[in-house]
Protein backbone atom coordinates (compact mmCIF):
# COMPACT_ATOMS: atom_id res chain seq x y z
CA UNK A 1 0.00 0.00 0.00
CA UNK A 2 1.16 3.13 -1.51
CA UNK A 3 2.05 5.82 1.81
CA UNK A 4 3.12 8.99 2.28
CA UNK A 5 4.14 10.96 5.11
CA UNK A 6 3.92 14.39 5.45
CA UNK A 7 5.58 16.42 8.31
CA UNK A 8 4.57 19.74 10.18
CA UNK A 9 5.41 20.82 13.46
CA UNK A 10 2.86 21.09 15.55
CA UNK A 11 1.77 25.18 17.09
CA UNK A 12 0.34 25.96 20.11
CA UNK A 13 -2.39 28.47 20.70
CA UNK A 14 -2.09 31.75 22.31
CA UNK A 15 -4.44 32.05 24.58
CA UNK A 16 -6.22 35.37 23.91
CA UNK A 17 -6.46 38.29 25.97
CA UNK A 18 -9.54 40.65 27.06
CA UNK A 19 -9.87 43.59 25.25
CA UNK A 20 -11.11 46.73 26.89
CA UNK A 21 -12.36 48.64 24.11
CA UNK A 22 -16.34 48.49 23.58
CA UNK A 23 -16.46 50.60 20.37
CA UNK A 24 -19.42 48.36 18.94
CA UNK A 25 -18.37 48.96 15.36
CA UNK A 26 -15.62 46.59 15.61
CA UNK A 27 -16.41 42.99 14.27
CA UNK A 28 -16.80 40.32 16.62
CA UNK A 29 -13.69 37.43 16.86
CA UNK A 30 -14.14 34.39 16.13
CA UNK A 31 -12.92 31.95 18.04
CA UNK A 32 -9.84 30.08 17.60
CA UNK A 33 -10.23 26.21 16.79
CA UNK A 34 -7.92 24.56 18.66
CA UNK A 35 -6.28 20.77 18.03
CA UNK A 36 -7.80 17.71 20.79
CA UNK A 37 -5.39 17.89 23.65
CA UNK A 38 -2.85 15.51 24.19
CA UNK A 39 -0.39 14.00 26.81
CA UNK A 40 2.65 14.28 25.57
CA UNK A 41 4.54 16.46 23.01
CA UNK A 42 3.95 14.29 19.76
CA UNK A 43 6.72 15.92 17.91
CA UNK A 44 5.94 15.30 14.07
CA UNK A 45 2.74 14.59 12.68
CA UNK A 46 0.81 13.97 9.35
CA UNK A 47 -0.73 17.07 8.28
CA UNK A 48 -4.24 17.55 7.52
CA UNK A 49 -5.30 18.16 4.26
CA UNK A 50 -8.66 18.30 2.17
CA UNK A 51 -8.13 14.43 0.74
CA UNK A 52 -7.41 13.16 3.95
CA UNK A 53 -10.50 12.09 6.64
CA UNK A 54 -7.68 11.59 9.87
CA UNK A 55 -4.70 11.11 10.81
CA UNK A 56 -2.48 10.27 13.44
CA UNK A 57 -1.27 12.35 16.45
CA UNK A 58 0.82 10.13 18.74
CA UNK A 59 -1.18 7.00 19.51
CA UNK A 60 -4.56 8.95 18.67
CA UNK A 61 -7.14 8.56 15.40
CA UNK A 62 -7.71 12.38 14.65
CA UNK A 63 -10.61 14.00 12.25
CA UNK A 64 -9.46 16.28 9.76
CA UNK A 65 -11.93 19.23 9.43
CA UNK A 66 -11.61 21.56 6.64
CA UNK A 67 -8.09 20.40 6.36
CA UNK A 68 -7.44 21.22 10.35
CA UNK A 69 -6.72 19.05 13.00
CA UNK A 70 -10.79 18.05 14.48
CA UNK A 71 -11.84 16.04 17.14
CA UNK A 72 -10.09 12.64 18.44
CA UNK A 73 -11.60 9.75 17.21
CA UNK A 74 -10.12 6.98 19.63
CA UNK A 75 -6.69 6.15 20.96
CA UNK A 76 -5.01 3.10 19.54
CA UNK A 77 -4.21 0.28 21.87
CA UNK A 78 -1.31 -1.14 19.43
CA UNK A 79 0.13 2.06 17.49
CA UNK A 80 -1.40 4.68 14.71
CA UNK A 81 -0.20 4.55 11.04
CA UNK A 82 -1.66 6.77 8.47
CA UNK A 83 -4.84 8.28 10.24
CA UNK A 84 -5.88 4.11 11.27
CA UNK A 85 -5.22 1.82 14.38
CA UNK A 86 -2.72 -0.75 13.78
CA UNK A 87 -4.41 -4.37 13.43
CA UNK A 88 -3.27 -6.13 16.36
CA UNK A 89 -5.33 -9.58 15.68
CA UNK A 90 -7.44 -8.69 18.35
CA UNK A 91 -10.78 -9.34 16.73
CA UNK A 92 -12.94 -12.44 18.16
CA UNK A 93 -12.39 -15.11 15.15
CA UNK A 94 -10.03 -13.53 13.37
CA UNK A 95 -7.56 -16.96 12.90
CA UNK A 96 -10.68 -19.23 11.44
CA UNK A 97 -11.07 -19.64 7.57
CA UNK A 98 -14.24 -17.78 6.35
CA UNK A 99 -16.47 -18.91 2.82
CA UNK A 100 -18.92 -18.05 1.09
CA UNK A 101 -21.27 -20.20 -1.50
CA UNK A 102 -22.91 -19.37 -4.44
CA UNK A 103 -25.86 -19.35 -2.82
CA UNK A 104 -24.52 -16.42 -1.35
CA UNK A 105 -24.14 -17.71 2.46
CA UNK A 106 -21.48 -17.21 4.59
CA UNK A 107 -19.87 -19.89 6.83
CA UNK A 108 -16.69 -20.19 9.15
CA UNK A 109 -14.73 -22.99 8.63
CA UNK A 110 -12.57 -24.36 11.28
CA UNK A 111 -9.83 -27.20 10.88
CA UNK A 112 -9.72 -27.80 14.30
CA UNK A 113 -12.94 -29.64 14.20
CA UNK A 114 -11.71 -31.75 11.62
CA UNK A 115 -12.84 -34.64 11.06
CA UNK A 116 -16.16 -33.71 12.27
CA UNK A 117 -17.95 -30.94 10.41
CA UNK A 118 -16.13 -28.07 10.17
CA UNK A 119 -18.30 -25.72 8.34
CA UNK A 120 -20.80 -23.54 10.72
CA UNK A 121 -23.68 -21.18 8.75
CA UNK A 122 -23.21 -17.62 9.54
CA UNK A 123 -25.75 -15.52 7.61
CA UNK A 124 -27.25 -14.77 4.27
CA UNK A 125 -24.85 -11.75 2.07
CA UNK A 126 -28.89 -12.02 -0.12
CA UNK A 127 -29.12 -8.45 1.38
CA UNK A 128 -26.04 -7.10 0.46
CA UNK A 129 -26.19 -6.36 -3.31
CA UNK A 130 -29.91 -5.33 -4.86
CA UNK A 131 -28.29 -7.52 -8.27
CA UNK A 132 -28.34 -10.78 -6.56
CA UNK A 133 -31.49 -11.49 -7.78
CA UNK A 134 -30.76 -10.99 -10.96
CA UNK A 135 -27.75 -13.44 -11.13
CA UNK A 136 -24.88 -11.66 -9.32
CA UNK A 137 -23.42 -14.28 -6.91
CA UNK A 138 -19.90 -13.82 -4.90
CA UNK A 139 -17.38 -14.39 -6.96
CA UNK A 140 -14.07 -14.21 -4.38
CA UNK A 141 -13.45 -12.85 -0.72
CA UNK A 142 -10.95 -12.44 1.58
CA UNK A 143 -10.61 -11.57 5.20
CA UNK A 144 -8.21 -8.57 6.88
CA UNK A 145 -6.72 -8.63 10.12
CA UNK A 146 -9.90 -6.37 11.68
CA UNK A 147 -11.93 -9.40 11.60
CA UNK A 148 -13.65 -7.99 8.25
CA UNK A 149 -14.45 -9.82 5.26
CA UNK A 150 -14.55 -8.37 1.96
CA UNK A 151 -16.76 -10.09 -0.80
CA UNK A 152 -16.73 -9.44 -4.46
CA UNK A 153 -19.95 -10.44 -6.34
CA UNK A 154 -19.70 -11.44 -9.98
CA UNK A 155 -21.09 -7.93 -11.19
CA UNK A 156 -18.24 -6.27 -9.63
CA UNK A 157 -19.41 -4.74 -6.30
CA UNK A 158 -17.42 -5.44 -3.35
CA UNK A 159 -18.88 -5.45 0.17
CA UNK A 160 -17.45 -5.31 3.76
CA UNK A 161 -18.93 -8.37 5.59
CA UNK A 162 -18.97 -9.14 9.64
CA UNK A 163 -17.59 -12.39 10.14
CA UNK A 164 -19.77 -12.32 13.47
CA UNK A 165 -23.27 -11.86 11.73
CA UNK A 166 -23.02 -11.41 8.05
CA UNK A 167 -24.07 -7.44 8.05
CA UNK A 168 -22.18 -5.57 5.08
CA UNK A 169 -22.07 -2.23 3.76
CA UNK A 170 -20.90 -1.28 0.39
CA UNK A 171 -16.89 -0.78 -0.02
CA UNK A 172 -15.75 1.96 -2.16
CA UNK A 173 -13.38 0.53 -3.91
CA UNK A 174 -11.87 1.15 -7.31
CA UNK A 175 -9.67 -1.50 -9.65
CA UNK A 176 -6.62 -0.45 -11.24
CA UNK A 177 -7.16 1.60 -14.99
CA UNK A 178 -8.46 -1.03 -17.52
CA UNK A 179 -8.29 -4.32 -14.75
CA UNK A 180 -10.73 -6.45 -14.80
CA UNK A 181 -14.08 -6.30 -12.22
CA UNK A 182 -13.75 -9.80 -11.49
CA UNK A 183 -10.23 -11.12 -9.46
CA UNK A 184 -9.40 -13.59 -6.98
CA UNK A 185 -7.76 -12.18 -3.91
CA UNK A 186 -5.80 -12.67 -0.85
CA UNK A 187 -4.53 -10.47 2.39
CA UNK A 188 -0.69 -11.03 2.93
CA UNK A 189 1.84 -8.79 5.53
CA UNK A 190 4.13 -6.16 4.50
CA UNK A 191 7.07 -8.10 6.05
CA UNK A 192 7.10 -11.41 8.31
CA UNK A 193 5.25 -11.21 11.54
CA UNK A 194 4.26 -7.38 10.88
CA UNK A 195 1.02 -5.56 11.72
CA UNK A 196 0.50 -4.07 8.33
CA UNK A 197 -0.32 -5.75 5.46
CA UNK A 198 -2.05 -5.20 1.73
CA UNK A 199 -5.09 -6.66 -0.12
CA UNK A 200 -3.45 -8.65 -3.50
CA UNK A 201 -5.76 -9.12 -6.11
CA UNK A 202 -5.63 -11.40 -9.08
CA UNK A 203 -7.54 -9.77 -12.31
CA UNK A 204 -9.98 -12.71 -14.25
CA UNK A 205 -8.95 -11.48 -17.49
CA UNK A 206 -6.04 -11.89 -20.33
CA UNK A 207 -4.15 -9.47 -18.62
CA UNK A 208 -3.80 -12.35 -15.44
CA UNK A 209 -2.23 -8.90 -13.55
CA UNK A 210 -1.44 -9.08 -9.94
CA UNK A 211 -2.09 -6.03 -8.21
CA UNK A 212 -2.08 -4.63 -4.30
CA UNK A 213 -4.39 -2.68 -2.60
CA UNK A 214 -4.61 -0.62 0.46
CA UNK A 215 -7.98 -1.46 1.80
CA UNK A 216 -7.14 1.60 4.81
CA UNK A 217 -7.19 4.10 1.96
CA UNK A 218 -10.27 6.39 2.48
CA UNK A 219 -11.02 5.19 -1.78
CA UNK A 220 -9.39 1.64 -1.94
CA UNK A 221 -7.60 1.81 -5.25
CA UNK A 222 -5.76 -1.16 -6.94
CA UNK A 223 -2.40 -0.40 -8.52
CA UNK A 224 -0.88 -3.00 -10.88
CA UNK A 225 2.24 -4.90 -9.45
CA UNK A 226 2.88 -7.56 -12.67
CA UNK A 227 1.51 -10.18 -14.39
CA UNK A 228 1.43 -13.48 -13.33
CA UNK A 229 2.67 -16.34 -15.12
CA UNK A 230 -0.26 -18.52 -16.48
CA UNK A 231 0.21 -21.88 -18.11
CA UNK A 232 -0.05 -21.94 -21.79
CA UNK A 233 -3.78 -22.57 -22.82
CA UNK A 234 -5.53 -21.69 -19.30
CA UNK A 235 -7.99 -19.01 -19.19
CA UNK A 236 -8.62 -19.03 -15.53
CA UNK A 237 -7.60 -16.48 -12.64
CA UNK A 238 -5.65 -17.96 -9.64
CA UNK A 239 -7.45 -17.28 -6.18
CA UNK A 240 -4.95 -16.45 -3.85
CA UNK A 241 -3.73 -16.40 0.11
CA UNK A 242 -1.72 -15.06 2.10
CA UNK A 243 0.11 -15.50 5.02
CA UNK A 244 1.61 -13.59 8.02
CA UNK A 245 4.93 -14.07 7.26
CA UNK A 246 4.34 -11.75 4.41
CA UNK A 247 4.05 -14.28 1.82
CA UNK A 248 1.48 -15.00 -1.26
CA UNK A 249 -0.20 -17.97 -2.55
CA UNK A 250 -2.27 -19.25 -5.90
CA UNK A 251 -4.29 -21.89 -6.56
CA UNK A 252 -4.47 -22.28 -10.65
CA UNK A 253 -7.46 -24.67 -11.34
CA UNK A 254 -5.57 -26.00 -14.71
CA UNK A 255 -8.44 -27.95 -16.91
CA UNK A 256 -5.41 -29.47 -19.14
CA UNK A 257 -3.09 -30.55 -16.30
CA UNK A 258 -2.90 -31.24 -12.96
CA UNK A 259 -3.67 -28.19 -10.48
CA UNK A 260 -1.80 -26.54 -8.38
CA UNK A 261 -0.84 -24.38 -5.77
CA UNK A 262 2.81 -21.87 -6.18
CA UNK A 263 3.83 -18.72 -4.20
CA UNK A 264 3.92 -15.87 -6.18
CA UNK A 265 6.24 -12.97 -5.68
CA UNK A 266 4.07 -10.29 -4.45
CA UNK A 267 6.50 -7.37 -5.62
CA UNK A 268 6.58 -8.73 -9.13
CA UNK A 269 4.14 -11.31 -9.60
CA UNK A 270 5.93 -13.34 -10.85
CA UNK A 271 6.25 -17.68 -9.63
CA UNK A 272 8.72 -18.56 -7.27
CA UNK A 273 9.50 -22.24 -5.72
CA UNK A 274 7.68 -25.62 -6.89
CA UNK A 275 4.49 -26.14 -8.16
CA UNK A 276 2.49 -28.54 -5.89
CA UNK A 277 0.07 -30.08 -7.58
CA UNK A 278 -3.16 -31.46 -6.33
CA UNK A 279 -2.56 -35.09 -7.78
CA UNK A 280 -1.18 -36.57 -11.19
CA UNK A 281 -4.28 -35.79 -13.25
CA UNK A 282 -6.54 -32.88 -13.80
CA UNK A 283 -9.24 -32.46 -12.03
CA UNK A 284 -11.50 -31.34 -15.06
CA UNK A 285 -13.48 -28.37 -15.74
CA UNK A 286 -13.85 -26.35 -12.48
CA UNK A 287 -16.29 -23.93 -12.14
CA UNK A 288 -16.29 -22.59 -8.53
CA UNK A 289 -12.45 -22.24 -6.34
CA UNK A 290 -11.44 -20.95 -3.48
CA UNK A 291 -8.42 -21.73 -1.39
CA UNK A 292 -7.25 -20.55 1.95
CA UNK A 293 -4.06 -21.36 4.11
CA UNK A 294 -4.27 -22.22 7.90
CA UNK A 295 -1.70 -23.97 9.93
CA UNK A 296 1.11 -25.12 7.83
CA UNK A 297 -1.52 -26.03 5.15
CA UNK A 298 -3.63 -25.54 1.79
CA UNK A 299 -7.07 -25.41 1.83
CA UNK A 300 -8.65 -25.97 -1.41
CA UNK A 301 -12.74 -26.28 -1.90
CA UNK A 302 -13.55 -26.85 -5.68
CA UNK A 303 -16.87 -27.66 -7.95
CA UNK A 304 -16.64 -29.51 -10.95
CA UNK A 305 -18.91 -29.12 -13.71
CA UNK A 306 -19.25 -32.75 -14.37
CA UNK A 307 -23.24 -32.60 -14.17
CA UNK A 308 -23.02 -33.66 -10.46
CA UNK A 309 -22.36 -30.43 -9.29
CA UNK A 310 -19.99 -32.16 -6.93
CA UNK A 311 -17.84 -30.51 -4.33
CA UNK A 312 -14.47 -30.92 -2.47
CA UNK A 313 -11.81 -30.11 0.15
CA UNK A 314 -8.30 -30.95 -0.62
CA UNK A 315 -5.46 -30.45 1.95
CA UNK A 316 -2.09 -29.73 0.44
CA UNK A 317 0.89 -29.94 3.36
CA UNK A 318 2.92 -26.64 2.77
CA UNK A 319 6.33 -28.03 4.10
CA UNK A 320 6.09 -31.51 2.09
CA UNK A 321 3.56 -30.92 -0.80
CA UNK A 322 1.51 -33.95 0.28
CA UNK A 323 -1.71 -33.67 -1.30
CA UNK A 324 -5.12 -35.18 -0.22
CA UNK A 325 -8.90 -35.17 -0.53
CA UNK A 326 -10.20 -34.17 2.89
CA UNK A 327 -14.14 -33.66 1.93
CA UNK A 328 -16.13 -35.26 -0.83
CA UNK A 329 -19.44 -34.47 -0.92
CA UNK A 330 -19.40 -30.93 0.43
CA UNK A 331 -23.05 -29.38 0.33
CA UNK A 332 -21.45 -26.30 -0.64
CA UNK A 333 -20.55 -24.53 -3.76
CA UNK A 334 -18.12 -22.59 -2.53
CA UNK A 335 -16.67 -19.75 -4.41
CA UNK A 336 -14.53 -17.75 -2.20
CA UNK A 337 -12.42 -18.07 1.03
CA UNK A 338 -10.77 -15.90 3.12
CA UNK A 339 -7.96 -16.12 6.01
CA UNK A 340 -7.03 -13.40 7.90
CA UNK A 341 -2.64 -13.11 8.34
CA UNK A 342 -3.94 -13.40 11.93
CA UNK A 343 -4.08 -17.34 11.65
CA UNK A 344 -1.66 -19.76 12.69
CA UNK A 345 1.37 -20.72 10.62
CA UNK A 346 1.82 -23.54 12.40
CA UNK A 347 -0.82 -26.28 12.98
CA UNK A 348 -2.11 -25.68 16.46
Amino acid sequence: MTMRTLTVALLSLAACRGDSDTDASRPARRPEKRAPAHDKDDGDDVRCTRDRDRVCVGDDVVACDGGELGRRVRTCKDGCKDGRCVASCASAGSELIYVVDLNADLLAFDPRKLPNDPFRRIGSLKGCDANTEHGASPFSMSVDRQGMAWVLFGDGAMYKVSITDARCQRAMFLPSPGGSPQFGMGYATDEPGGATEKLYIAGNDDRHMLSAVDTDAKTPQARDVGRIPVPAGETQNPELTGTGDARLYGFFPTENEPSFVQEIDRRSGRALGPKWKLGDRPLGRVTAYAFAHWGGKFYIFVTLGDGSDRSTVHVLDRTTGKHSVLLESVPYKISGAGVSTCAPEKDQ
